[in-house]
């Protein structure tokens, strides 16, 4: 038997053939996806589509009919929109001046909570409670910190030197809000970077303890660079995070002109916290310019892809991946 007998012999013996699924069997395979593909179509790819159809209209959200085609128009007024620009240089001062603070403070709370210490497991849940809270609970606590009047830090203050009083919601009401998402965010994000500083291998460490290493080597060369996956990761995501802010400036303006004491979503909150999505969300639920709120959306998610973009391009010179 010559080689190419043996070849053809070994492929028949070991290689199934490959056979059509029968339709009683793969019938069960579309009726148990069906759920989910009917809500995929639905509620995401279908809103989607309409979505890019809507913002080259007049579309007012209620009246299907009266709309009309109008092309470019509502990207160019919002390139010309100097509302919509400002809200933009905000976000990108919250990304530049919120962003690194959370992600270093997350980054070293993990390393502290991985470390073998007494109450550990406590804690860690302390850590991680502020991330599970609903969004008008954790505005109401820092509202109740940082109230102009009666806060609990301007009390703290009036403690320590008599007759201070710093007005935090009006004069630095992006500083509050920026320390409201850290709180609210490092629990989640800690526990993203505990998985990774636990998965570290101990024959890596112990190895490098061997050679000589100290402490601070070993985190630089051996544990910081196996943890950089988990710290793109957090950056790719609190990129696009950022920009979706919402619902958190408006209920911390606390009413109508950021006066007053509820929460409603028609507050409008200082011009400090007017960022982009809320500047959609007024041009939408205010005015019923759906079709250039779309458009709005549209070069929203254009601007965070081409940024995500950018970071992928620069993660082959600092995120190192482990090749088993």
């Amino acid at each position: 038997m010559s080689i190419r007998d043996l070849q053809i012999a070994l492929q028949e013996r070991y290689q199934a053939p490959q056979e059509r699924v029968p339709w009683r069997k793969a019938k069960w395979f579309y009726l148990f996806i069906a759920p989910w593909m009917i809500g995929f179509l639905v509620f995401t790819l279908g809103p989607v589509l309409s979505g890019v159809v809507m913002s080259f209209t007049n579309f007012d959200g209620m009246h299907f009919e009266t709309a009309r085609f109008v092309g470019l128009y509502n990207y160019v007024e919002a390139f010309k929109d100097e509302q919509a620009w400002w809200g933009f240089k905000r976000v990108i001062y919250i990304t530049v001046v919120g962003m690194p603070p959370g992600m270093i403070i997350s980054f070293l709370a993990a390393v502290l909570l991985t470390q073998r210490i007494r109450g550990r497991s406590v804690f860690r849940t302390i850590f991680y409670l502020p991330s599970i809270l609903p969004v008008v609970a954790t505005v109401w606590v820092w509202k109740m910190m940082m109230d102009n009047n009666y806060g609990l830090v301007n009390a703290a203050l009036d403690a320590i030197r008599p007759g201070t009083l710093v007005r935090w919601m009006t004069e630095y009401p992006t500083q509050v809000l920026i320390m409201m998402g850290i709180w609210g965010a490092t629990g989640q994000a800690t526990v993203y970077y505990m998985a990774g500083l636990e998965s570290v291998p101990a024959e890596l460490q112990d190895a490098a303890l061997i050679d000589g290493a100290g402490g601070w080597q070993r985190f630089r060369y051996v544990t910081l660079p196996l943890v950089t996956p988990v710290i793109f990761y957090q950056l790719v995501m609190s990129v696009i995070g950022i920009g979706q802010i919402l619902v958190q400036p408006l209920l911390l303006s606390g009413g109508i002109g950021g006066g007053g004491g509820g929460t409603g979503l028609g507050a409008t909150p200082p011009r400090d916290n007017y960022f982009y999505m809320i500047h959609v969300f007024n041009r939408v639920f205010t005015y019923f310019r759906f079709g250039y709120g779309f458009a709005l959306l549209w070069l929203l998610f254009i601007f965070a892809l081409l940024l995500t973009l950018i970071v992928f391009g620069t993660a082959r010179y600092w995120v190192y991946y482990e090749v088993e």
